[in-house]
């Protein structure tokens, strides 16, 4: 092995040594495509399956270590190296058709690295006088580089200490903190990079620099969108991604945003301005004279290290425990191996999980069931100057209800809660199994004809199949996927042609015996109206793209622009209602109106929804108009999504072994004394409040690891509570054991 990397080598042999790199890489990508576990280590290559981020990140790993592999096989294997290199690229070659076993392949590889060894120990003098140049030899640095990517992280993470709990002492060691994560980070990232630039071929040198290049701009991306959205990449994308797949153009068209030239322009510009950043630090660096020693970046490394594990260990003692946890939720970036207890207080759990099965009813009554789902409809938008409509059908002919709240604060999960009477957290378990929900599953058997309209692609995180099976157990089962002629309509027009449809749908048929459900979704950002409907809030934003730090006149103008779509919507609702009664069909049959969720508008730092459990995000209306004989039913304090399923089910008489282990209640027979409502997601942001009960005015918020995955945890932790202490909170919530867990237990 020759000590200086840069020793000119025969064209030949520089061929040679880029095929023995390349099947290294391939080797090893190889294995990450198939998923082969490593034996004896148990260590599996790709950890989360379908999540593009983390996926992307581990392949790189991977070729990273091929990559070095490859290299330094290479230069230890002496006249053997091309014999070396040829039956390395036929091996990866094989793996990549398919042609092997993992057992055979992990065989073969460890093969190959046994005759490295081998060529390693025949050579032992060289190979250590080459790594003790290597080790101290002084190289040109781009010294500038490697303090802009030092000083972007800990800025980074300085700008998210704004919504730190109180202290500016604590607050000073989390930055010391930082610092020296980082020092620990860098240095150990540039030292790999010295040590890819002395063992790989030259032609490929360039890849590790694009690495480098990336990382502070996606260290940044990822504190702009915590500081934007409340999330940083991983969640964001694992949110999207449940389910094991990503569909990008699926979930920019469901995020409201436009994929423009302008877009395209401006990311190509970020890239070719981090690409000069490097350049320009290089040259600067190169004119000062700037060399280092891989021995020296490792010693500051080293000493970052154990500072850091010192500093660590002492917070633990110092600060408060909601202090260190903040820290660790916030700054998942560690190097070290003190790990503060997480939350206020930890439990093992197991949830209450009633399965009951759909059979046909013997109903006492069959009317007509309508009931609408409105995007991102919020309760207060209930007004006589925005809803004229559904705040007179609210106030005159709907059950009384004070406040009522959504089972989620994203869409596919309410409407599961909704449809099964579940918690949301068995959405999961949903989308494995494909069936029919049981409130459609339990009309259609007892003879109700169930028809689904929805005007925008509801295959999105599985909800056609997750809430009405695959195929759809429905009669009638409409939504707007890529292929349907609808999408040549935008939003607004696609809702005016369904609600056609659903009149056609009605006078087609008998009074009775029609289950109708219809999502609106003109609420949806980014908030549309009809072309000929005249909104009633004139000073609106045209382009509501959600800035990051909004004036309040910013923030005015989105809302109006929200408060004009759910005009629209009201608008709609009207005139079908309005047909309704002049087809005699409206007064005998149950009418639902209620969103899906709600819609932040910076109350509590965040845009749109889908990052907590608050009440701008979960603050629903719940309208229930029963038939004319039943009246309005008793008024009610406090409802939730959970309890339709149970409400429906008493009011048309099934049996009651149907609801009564489910987490809701009939609201036609309100349980004395108040009762507890429980709401959960898996889109709750860097908050990590996945579960949130309210009773009276006391609330208990819980976290679980990687929330974002949408299973069930077996073990959570308080977050916060409020109303209650730390220790005696389940007494605040004594009707939890029988509807939400079967135990919870403090470890």
């Amino acid at each position: 092995m020759k000590s200086d990397p840069d020793h000119p080598m025969p064209r030949a042999d520089a061929v040679w040594a880029l095929l023995a790199w390349a099947a290294a890489v391939a080797a090893w990508l190889a294995a990450f495509w198939h998923d082969w576990t490593i034996p004896l280590l148990g260590t599996d290559l790709r950890t989360w399956r379908g999540h593009v981020l983390v996926e992307a990140r581990e392949a790189v790993a991977c070729a990273a270590y091929g990559s070095l592999m490859g290299g330094l096989g290479w230069r230890v294997m002496g006249p053997a190296r091309r014999k070396g290199a040829a039956a390395l690229a036929l091996w990866s070659a094989a793996a990549w058709a398919g042609l092997l076993a993992g057992g055979v392949f992990w065989g073969g590889m460890a093969l190959w690295m046994l005759w490295v060894l081998g060529a390693m120990a025949r050579h032992a003098g060289r190979c250590r006088e080459a790594a003790r140049a290597f080790l101290t030899r002084r190289e040109d640095w781009n010294g500038a580089f490697f303090l802009l990517w030092l000083l972007t992280s800990v800025l980074c993470d300085a700008a998210l200490l704004r919504d730190a709990p109180p202290g500016w002492l604590p607050a000073a060691d989390a930055l010391l903190a930082r610092l020296l994560t980082h020092g620990v980070l860098v240095g150990g990232g540039w030292i790999i990079l010295m040590l890819h630039d002395a063992v790989v071929p030259r032609g490929v040198r360039w890849l590790g620099r694009v690495v480098v290049i990336a990382l502070p701009l996606l260290i940044a991306v990822n504190t702009w969108l915590q500081m934007w959205w409340g999330k940083g990449m991983v969640e964001m994308f694992g949110e999207l991604e449940v389910g094991g797949r990503f569909e990008l153009e699926r979930v920019w068209a469901a995020s409201g945003l436009e994929l423009t030239p302008g877009t395209v322009l401006g990311v190509l510009a970020v890239l070719a301005g981090a690409v000069g950043a490097f350049g320009l630090c290089g040259w600067f660096s190169r004119r000062r004279g700037w060399r280092v020693s891989p021995l020296w970046l490792a010693g500051m490394a080293g000493a970052a290290w154990m500072a850091l594990q010192v500093d660590q260990m002492t917070a633990l003692r110092l600060k408060e425990r909601g202090w260190t946890w903040w820290e660790r939720k916030t700054y998942p970036r560690r190097m070290t191996w003190v790990e503060p207890p997480p939350g206020l207080m930890s439990y093992e759990v197991a949830f209450h999980h009633p399965r009951p099965v759909a059979r046909p009813q013997a109903l006492k009554t069959r009317p007509d069931v309508f009931l609408f789902m409105v995007e991102s409809l919020r309760a207060d938008t209930l007004r006589p100057d925005i809803a004229p409509y559904l705040c007179r059908f609210r106030d005159e002919e709907c059950q009384r209800i004070s406040e009522s709240l959504a089972a989620s604060n994203v869409t596919h999960q309410s409407w599961f809660s909704i449809l099964s009477g579940q918690l949301p957290v068995y959405m999961s378990e949903a989308r494995q199994e494909k069936k029919l929900a049981l409130l459609p599953a339990v009309l259609k058997q007892s003879g109700y004809r169930v028809e689904v309209r929805m005007v925008n692609d509801f295959s999105y995180m599985d909800m056609v199949s997750g809430n009405f099976g695959n195929p759809p157990g429905v009669d009638v089962m409409e939504h707007v996927d890529r292929e349907s002629s609808e999408n040549f309509f935008k939003v607004p027009e696609r809702e005016v042609r369904m609600l056609k449809r659903l009149k056609s749908a009605v006078e087609g048929r008998a009074a009775g015996g029609l289950f109708a459900i219809t999502g609106m979704d003109s609420t949806h950002y980014n908030y549309k109206w009809g072309a000929r409907f005249t909104p009633p809030f004139a000073d609106y934003e045209e382009n509501p793209m959600f800035p990051m730090r909004p004036s309040a006149d910013e923030v005015r103008r989105i809302v109006n622009r929200f408060w004009n779509s759910v005009a629209w919507v009201d608008a709609q609702i009207a005139e079908f209602m309005m047909w309704l009664k002049a087809q005699g069909r409206y007064d005998d049959a149950i009418i639902i109106v209620t969103g899906d969720h709600g819609e932040e508008f910076k109350e509590e730092g965040s845009w749109f929804h889908g990052t907590k459990l608050n009440e701008s995000q979960t603050r629903v209306p719940i309208l229930i108009k029963w038939p004319k004989n039943m009246g309005r039913g008793p008024e009610v304090a406090r409802a939730s999504h959970l309890d339709l399923l149970p409400t429906l089910f008493d009011a048309l008489g099934c049996e009651k072994v149907l609801w009564q282990d489910l987490p809701g209640e009939s609201l036609l027979h309100p349980p004395a004394g108040g009762r507890s409502i429980v709401m959960s997601t898996h889109f709750c942001g860097k908050n990590g409040e996945a579960l949130l009960l309210k009773r009276g005015g006391t609330e208990a918020a819980f976290g679980w690891r990687n929330f974002w995955e949408a299973g069930v945890p077996a073990t959570m932790w308080l977050e916060r509570v409020e109303g209650a202490g730390v220790e005696n909170w389940p007494a605040a919530f004594p009707d939890l054991e029988k509807r939400v867990f079967r135990q919870v237990r403090a470890r």
